[in-house]
């Protein structure tokens, strides 16, 4: 069954320095970087087709900034049979979440990204906020949805993970998910422990360094459950296709496809296509997010 990755907005409360948010505006200016919610009557005309599952993250904002995030979400549990939420999950009112989780169910996940203990997450996780944090967790484990916690480890918290998972489960959290980032910079100073590195990091380093792109392509997008949709409303076959870094370069910019003019069976009908053809054309993003050594 195929499954959807939808960017809800490009809205965000918090500065994260590996974001490709706080990257492009830091590389371009605020004022080149457009503000923008996923228009919700278009993407219910784009969906012309059975879907199974949903998940709400994307590249450049939380998804629960949308400014009807609720409506979104109750809209797309009549489309599909399961809602994923991954959200820092700072700054919103008890009530806003009482209201979130009204909407979902057992099938329903929300994932906080929390990088450290409520002393030292916001060192990565700049302006999130510990309280809003904790009252979103308590009311979400006190309700049928499936809650995780997700931990990237970076230098400065590689020595908690024990200590924060503790925490987890303390607070009622269903499961601490430990996540390994390739995320780097080279000689990053964020960068943890070789052995809580991710598994791309070998490839992607090599790619930056040395310009190395003869890498196999062991492609994600086999599984049909990252479509992926952008706040500004475009089909990507994947969010690593929608970076900024690669996208402005790809075929999907030059040859775009809205989701006002297209629908998303006409999408896949291309990325089949598409998908088709990946080992001979090799595109960049492929080589450098699903290159093999």
């Amino acid at each position: 069954m195929v499954g959807l990755h939808i960017e809800a907005t490009s809205r965000c409360t918090l500065a994260c320095p590996r974001c490709e948010r706080t990257v492009f505006m830091e590389k371009f200016g605020k004022k080149n970087f457009d503000i923008v919610d996923l228009n919700i009557e278009r993407f219910q005309q784009f969906v012309d087709m059975p879907i199974n599952t949903i998940g709400f993250c994307g590249n450049l904002g939380d998804p629960i900034y949308h400014s009807n995030f609720l409506e979104l979400v109750s809209i797309s549990k009549a489309m599909c049979t399961s809602v994923s939420i991954v959200t820092n999950g700072s700054r919103k009112s008890k009530d806003w979440w009482q209201q979130l989780v009204s909407i979902l169910d057992n099938t329903d996940t929300i994932t906080f990204s929390i990088d450290g203990t409520p002393e030292n997450f916001t060192d990565y996780r700049i302006n999130g906020d510990w309280d809003s944090i904790k009252t979103a967790i308590e009311v979400c484990v006190d309700s049928k949805v499936k809650t995780i916690w997700k931990y990237i480890p970076f230098k400065f918290n590689e020595n908690d993970i024990d200590s924060v998972k503790i925490l987890s489960e303390q607070l009622g959290i269903d499961k601490f998910h430990v996540e390994y980032s390739d995320r780097w910079l080279i000689n990053d100073p964020l960068r943890p422990s070789d052995d809580l590195i991710g598994l791309r990091d070998t490839v992607q380093q090599e790619y930056k360094t040395k310009g190395i792109k003869s890498f196999s392509i062991d492609p994600k997008c086999v599984s049909d459950k990252e479509h992926f949709i952008s706040a500004d409303g475009f089909y990507a076959p994947c969010c690593y296709s929608k970076n900024y870094e690669f996208w402005y370069k790809s075929e999907w910019w030059k040859d775009k496809m809205s989701i006002q003019d297209y629908t998303l069976s006409e999408c896949i009908s291309r990325f089949k296509n598409f998908y088709a053809t990946i080992q001979d054309t090799r595109p960049n993003y492929c080589v450098f997010n699903c290159g093999k050594c």
